[in-house]
């Protein structure tokens, strides 16, 4: 069958759910018995009023402009996912597959093929190679250029483990992480790679980026995608192409704790041991997708029961001998970075102690466990996750062309799936005022995309370029002319997204990637530099107020107050278990009571909240963080920024006298109320103020002395000094503190 035979087939399905009505808006009949002709001829009345249509690019002229999908009508009709509307105002009743787009993709790049000279000539002597790309097709504010619709490519994808099978959401045009019957379960993300003829250029930002460049990026060299490589000989005339993907994953961070800690003291295990599963493994990680409506290339994470398990070697627990005076963060063993560099998992689960018997016994039942742990000298179990990092390789025997392998990453949970980390950055970097962001994150925020580092150089077989510092980046293909603004006034993607501006970047502790140096003090990315298992970062990056904002939750007022990390973006009392039976990581927030005649509020201690068990016993939920887009996100980062300069904290100050400042209050409760909210009503009353919108309502107390619970150790009580309600509103911020009357604060910044 050929491409026009396809696309034909897949025209016909779609005209009987509203589809041939909404493109004969714009002049285009895909039942038109001369497809290619139609497809390919100048149309009049496009109509970008219409819903879905606002951001298509004013240089498309044609339902399929040849090897430029963003010009392309009939492709930005189907791929985007703000086209969901149909001709008579209803929602369309069906939606393309990601199998059926994969055909019209190939159908844009085979509609009139080229020859390859031509595309040696395109290059005008830029060096030309076969190159693995994950790509999307995205609404204009989430575009390199922010110009159009257009697709983005990247030579790194991001897939995310879990316990459930995926779910393409074809209304959405990406796949969803939500069980809805089950809160509790965590579907796996895929990432979903192609093979292109790519082009050397050095970084220009007019003609296909990259996104967010870099001040030196004009100097570096990116792998700019031209044409799409697919089966068959309407790819490349003269050609009949044979192209298939191969990938490889490896988890490696047991054999990197043993190699790394092997060289102070013995571990207990040494070679060959540790160069076979499960200290060093390739199966059960992701593997390409047989599913008929995902089309080719789709690489999905393996299901697992669990998002941790515990490790076996020879049929026994496999363990870690625990050294004598071991560096500890919190209740995890710390394996020292190198200036930066982390050549083994930063954190290690130390808590499970077995016994000569082969008995397990959990140390977080014991009232003295960081001393335990500092002591030594015991044997801990090894717990494994399905993380890893690799690589996808192209096989074109066809083309003697070079190729360039895809870095390829396995990673854990994304928990605000709805909230990416460009989003984020470019509100941070570009929206908020100046003075505002020294208060906020310690470490800007910054995405995956945006490192420039080589990819993981220990995966030799990928054949990774310790000097290939821009795998990572994002790109649009090359543009001849610079294109016009359509609009960004567009909302955002509700889907999760593969490519690495949706990422969080290096920094410990990390949440998707770590990195290492070689002895040549050449940088690069690694996955095992993660926590082992991930969980043991998840929880410092979550109780240290959110170092990784668009994916870690911000769980500083689970725990008790850390002066040096204040809530950044608070966690709702439902989303934390402070109420309601589902919180995001399976541990409750704080609760008040009374003792010796006063008001003392009981946290979990951070030493004893064991984010592995929780993966273990499948705890964590996606069902409420969720729900948080950036919008909501942001708002809540505005709303704790006010709260705290009507605390009287000044955002003026120096980053170390805000953090001192703002590490004296901590956050009890947080929520969302409604307008007709009774103590609401009364604090407009007394402020005379007229308020309209979402209503933020905060309790804040000043924390005084700390003591753990003498019949309970794994519990920690807290004195409350002062204790402040805060309402915020907007740029409305009412304040209330005890046997006072409400007050309008003026703590809204106005730059």
């Amino acid at each position: 069958m050929t491409l026009e035979e396809e696309v034909k087939k897949i025209c016909n399905r779609l005209s009987n759910h509203g589809w041939r009505e909404l493109l004969l808006l714009h002049g285009l009949d895909i039942l038109s018995e001369k497809l290619t002709l139609e497809m390919m001829k100048p149309l009049a009345n496009i109509d970008r009023t219409f819903p879905g249509f606002l951001d298509f690019s004013l240089e498309g002229t044609r339902g399929i402009e040849a090897r430029q999908p963003a010009h392309s009508l009939f492709y930005h009709a189907v791929a985007s996912p703000s086209v969901i509307t149909g001709a008579d105002g209803s929602e369309l009743t069906s939606f393309p597959t990601l199998a059926e787009l994969e055909i019209i993709e190939n159908y844009i790049y085979g509609i009139t093929p080229p020859q390859l000279t031509d595309i040696r000539a395109e290059a005008d002597g830029a060096p030309m190679a076969i190159v693995v790309f994950t790509s999307e097709y995205r609404p204009a504010p989430e575009t390199v250029h922010l110009k159009h619709a257009d697709v983005c490519f990247s030579r790194t994808g991001v897939a995310r483990v879990g316990t459930a099978e995926s779910l393409y959401s074809p209304k959405l045009r990406g796949f969803l992480p939500f069980v809805e019957e089950n809160p509790h379960s965590i579907r796996v993300l895929p990432a979903r790679y192609s093979a292109y003829i790519a082009f050397k250029l050095q970084g220009n930002e007019g003609t296909f980026g990259p996104m967010r460049p870099r001040d030196d990026d004009e100097n570096r060299d990116f792998w700019v995608p031209v044409h799409k490589l697919f089966n068959g000989d309407e790819c490349i005339q003269d050609l009949h192409l044979n192209v298939s993907l191969i990938s490889r994953h490896i988890n490696q961070k047991l054999r990197k704790i043993h190699t790394t800690l092997g060289k102070s003291y013995e571990t207990g295990w040494q070679e060959p041991d540790i160069s076979l599963a499960p200290f060093w493994f390739t199966k059960n990680i992701a593997e390409w997708s047989t599913h008929l409506d995902f089309g080719s290339g789709v690489l999905l994470p393996v299901v697992h029961n669990t998002l941790v398990e515990a490790a076996q070697y020879q049929g026994k627990a496999l363990s870690l001998r625990v050294p004598k005076g071991a560096d500890t963060l919190s209740s995890s063993l710390r394996i020292p970075d190198i200036h930066g560099a982390r050549p083994a998992p930063e954190y290690v689960h130390v808590r499970s102690k077995v016994s000569e018997t082969g008995s397990i016994e959990d140390l977080n039942n014991l009232p003295d466990v960081i001393e335990l742990i500092s002591e030594g000298e015991y044997r801990a179990l090894h717990y494994i996750d399905y993380t890893a990092d690799g690589w996808i390789e192209a096989v074109c025997p066809d083309l003697e062309l070079d190729v360039l392998t895809a870095y390829s990453l396995v990673t854990a949970p994304d928990f605000f799936p709805s909230c990416d980390q460009r989003e984020l950055m470019d509100w941070w970097e570009h929206t908020l005022p100046q003075s505002m962001k020294r208060g906020i994150w310690v470490i800007p925020p910054e995405t995956l995309s945006d490192n420039r580092m080589a990819a993981n150089l220990t995966l030799v077989e990928a054949g990774f370029d310790a000097y290939d510092d821009t795998i990572t980046s994002v790109v649009s293909s090359p543009y001849k002319h610079r294109s016009e603004r359509t609009t960004l006034d567009i909302p955002p993607t509700q889907r999760h997204s593969y490519l690495p501006d949706a990422a969080s970047g290096v920094f410990a502790p990390g949440w998707d990637i770590s990195y290492d140096r070689t002895s040549g003090g050449i940088e690069f990315l690694a996955a095992y530099g993660l926590g082992s298992p991930f969980p043991e970062d998840a929880k410092l990056c979550a109780a240290l107020s959110t170092y990784w904002p668009a994916v870690a939750p911000d769980a500083a007022r689970t725990f008790q107050p850390n002066h040096r990390w204040p809530t950044v973006c608070p966690l709702t009392d439902e989303e934390i278990g402070q109420v309601g039976n589902l919180p995001w990581d399976g541990i409750r927030g704080p609760h008040m009571i009374q003792a010796d005649g006063k008001s003392i509020l009981e946290y979990q201690r951070l030493d004893y909240a064991d984010y592995v068990d929780s993966a273990i016993k499948n705890k964590y939920t996606l069902a409420l963080t969720g729900n948080i887009d950036v919008t909501e996100y942001k708002a809540r980062v505005l709303a704790m920024v006010y709260v705290y300069r009507a605390l009287g904290i000044s955002f003026d100050s120096e980053e170390e006298t805000i953090l001192e400042e703002k590490g004296n209050w901590s956050v009890y409760s947080f929520l969302k109320v409604q307008l007709s909210d009774e103590e609401l009503q009364s604090a407009k009353s007394q402020t005379n103020t007229t308020i309209q919108g979402d209503v933020y309502r905060f309790e804040m107390y000043r924390h005084g002395e700390k003591s753990v619970d003498t019949k309970h150790f794994n519990k920690i009580r807290v004195e409350i000094n002062e204790m402040v309600i805060v309402f915020v509103i907007n740029n409305t911020v009412l304040l209330k503190r005890q046997n006072s009357d409400w007050i309008l604060s003026d703590a809204v910044i106005h730059e």
